[in-house]
């Protein structure tokens, strides 16, 4: 099997680290909160990535270390 295992989920958490503004509408949370969250959410969509490849047959060695980089663990 090639990618896809879900659907590419990662690229919609990507997608949406990318779109949205630093400055928000209503209530937001300031701007380096949201900066924070972005880069945060750029982390987990690299780990969503590898989990994606293993589980799809295709491979990624480092799934384990970009889990760890998001549960914030040592690497």
């Amino acid at each position: 099997m090639s990618g896809g295992e879900y659907n590419y989920a990662y690229a919609k958490v990507e997608a949406f680290a990318t779109k949205f503004p630093s400055k928000g509408g209503c209530y937001p949370a300031s701007e380096s909160k949201r900066e924070r969250f972005r880069k945060h959410l750029e982390l987990i969509a690299d780990a969503m990535w590898a989990i994606e490849w293993n589980d799809s047959g295709d491979g990624c060695q480092n799934e384990e270390d970009l889990i760890s980089i998001c549960l914030g663990e040592a690497r």
